[in-house]
C-alpha cells in the first residue's frame, strides 16, 4: 500500500521517534556496561575491550548486511534489528536481575548491539528516501542526527542518575522496553512504508555474494560517490587522532570537572546542529556548507591545541560540535540523492566500514605518537606534544578540505542527477 511522500513523511516521523526512544535506551546501556565491567575487573584493559566490542563488529558484518537490506528491503533490517536488539536485552535483563551478569554477558549484550546498529543505521538512511520527497531530504536527515546527537548526550547523564540510585536492570530493562516499543511501530507501520523499491529489488538474479561484489563495484565506479565516501573516511583518520589525544591535553592543565564541561558543550553544539539541519532545508550549494563546515572544524582541533583556556576550548568546541551534524547531514543526503535505490544499503553499509575503519587506525596513530614524544620530552616552540598532535590533526583536516575542493569531482554530484551508474 503506497502512499504520497506527504504522507509517508508522517510514517517517517513516527519511525524516528521509535528509533530515538531505542537510541536512548542503548546509550543509557553503553555507558553502564563501560562502568560494570570496569569496577567489576579492575582492568582498563576489560574496559578498552568493551569500547572495541561496541564497533568492530558493525565494521566486520557492514558489507553483508548492506546487501541484505537492498536483497531483502530497509524496513526488514529494522525489524530483525529489533528483534535481536529485544531478545539479547530480554536475556541481559533476567541475567542481571538473576545477579548472574557476568563478563559474557556483557560482551554478548556489546557485540549484538553492535550488529544491530550496523542493521538499523544503513537501513535507516536506505529507508529516508523511499519515505521523504527530495526537497525535504536534508531536513529528515537532520531530524535523525537529531535524534542520535541528543541520545549521545542525555543517555549518559540518565544511565548515571539511575545507576547511582538503582541496578543495573534497571537500565537493561528500559532499552528492552525501548526496544519492543520501537519494534512494534515497525510492524504496526509496516504496510505504510512504500516498498515498490524493495520489490523491485526481487527481480535480481544474482548470488548474495555476487551482489555484495557489484555494490563494491557499483560504489567504486561511481567516482563522485566514492570521493564523498573517502573525503569522510580521511576525515575520521584526523579527527579520531583529535579524539584520542584531546582528554590527555585538557587533563595536562585542566581538571576532570573541566574536560566533562568542555565534552558536555561539545555535544550542545551538536544538538544545536541538528536542529539547525532539521528545520532548514537545504537544497543547493551542499558541497560548499559540506567543505566549508569540514573546514570549520579543523580550525577548531587546531586551535584547541593553541589554547590552554578551558572557556575558550568550550566556546571551540561548541562550534565544533555545531558544524559535524552539517557535515555529515548534507553528504547524508547527496549519497541518497545520487544513489540507486537499489543499491542504497550497500553504499551506506560501505560507507560506514570505510570510516568506522579508520578509527582503530587513528587511535593508534594518536596513542603512540603521544606516548613517544611525551617519553621523549619533545617540545615543538610553545607547544607540548599533545597540543602540538591537535594542531597537526587541525592542519590536516584543513589540507584534505583544501584538496577535495580543488582537486577532487565531489562536486558532480550537485551538477546533475545522471551521474548514477549501473
Amino acid at each position: 500500500m503506497n502512499f504520497s511522500k506527504q504522507n509517508t513523511f508522517y510514517v517517517f516521523l513516527w519511525i524516528i521517534i521509535s528509533q530515538f526512544v531505542s537510541l536512548l535506551g542503548s546509550s543509557m546501556t553503553r555507558f553502564v556496561l563501560g562502568i560494570w565491567i570496569y569496577q567489576s575487573t579492575g582492568q582498563v584493559l576489560s574496559f578498552a575491550m568493551v569500547m572495541v566490542a561496541s564497533y568492530l563488529p558493525s565494521v566486520v558484518v557492514s558489507p553483508f548486511v548492506g546487501n541484505y537490506i537492498d536483497r531483502k528491503g530497509p524496513r526488514l533490517a529494522l525489524a530483525v534489528g529489533g528483534i535481536l536488539g529485544t531478545g539479547v536485552l530480554a536475556f541481559g535483563t533476567v541475567a542481571a536481575m538473576a545477579d548472574h551478569l557476568t563478563v559474557f554477558v556483557i560482551f554478548l549484550l556489546t557485540i549484538t548491539l553492535s550488529v544491530v546498529s550496523a542493521l538499523e543505521m544503513p537501513a535507516l538512511q536506505a529507508l529516508t528516501p523511499l519515505l521523504v520527497s527530495e526537497e525535504r531530504l536534508s531536513q529528515a536527515n537532520g531530524m535523525l542526527a537529531s535524534a542520535t546527537s541528543t541520545t549521545n548526550i542525555v543517555g549518559p547523564i540518565l544511565a548515571g542518575a539511575l545507576y547511582g540510585f538503582g541496578q543495573i536492570s534497571w537500565i537493561i530493562g528500559i532499552n528492552f522496553v525501548t526496544y519492543l516499543l520501537a519494534l512494534i511501530v515497525i510492524l504496526i507501520l509496516w504496510k505504510s512504508v512504500d516498498t515498490k523499491k524493495e520489490n523491485d529489488n526481487k527481480k535480481q538474479q544474482y548470488s548474495f555474494w555476487q551482489d555484495m561484489i557489484n555494490g563494491f563495484h557499483y560504489t567504486y565506479n561511481n567516482r563522485a560517490l566514492f570521493a564523498m565516501i573517502m573525503f569522510h573516511t580521511w576525515l575520521n583518520v584526523a579527527l579520531g587522532v583529535n579524539s584520542v589525544i584531546r582528554q590527555p591535553y585538557i587533563l595536562d592543565f585542566g581538571s576532570e570537572e573541566q574536560f566533562g564541561l568542555v565534552t558536555s558543550l561539545f555535544g550542545v553544539g551538536m544538538v544545536l546542529g541538528s536542529i539547525a539541519m532539521s528545520t532548514l532545508k537545504v537544497n543547493s550549494k551542499m558541497i560548499r556548507y559540506i567543505l566549508l563546515s569540514s573546514l570549520g572544524m579543523g580550525l577548531a582541533v587546531l586551535l584547541t591545541g593553541l589554547t590552554e583556556s578551558i572557556w575558550l576550548i568550550g566556546c571551540i568546541w561548541i562550534m565544533m560540535g555545531f558544524l559535524l551534524p552539517i557535515t555529515n547531514t548534507l553528504s547524508i543526503t547527496l549519497i541518497q540523492r545520487n544513489t540507486d535505490a537499489a543499491y542504497l544499503g550497500r553504499v551506506f553499509s560501505i560507507s560506514r566500514m570505510l570510516s568506522w575503519g579508520t578509527l582503530p587506525l587513528a587511535y593508534v596513530i594518536g596513542g603512540v605518537m603521544g606516548d613517544w614524544l611525551v617519553s621523549h620530552r619533545v617540545t615543538f616552540m610553545f607547544l607540548n606534544p599533545y597540543g602540538f598532535l591537535l594542531v597537526v590533526a587541525g592542519a590536516s583536516i584543513s589540507i584534505i578540505v583544501a584538496y577535495y575542493a580543488s582537486f577532487s569531482n565531489m562536486k558532480e554530484l550537485e551538477e546533475t542527477k545522471e551521474n548514477i551508474t549501473s
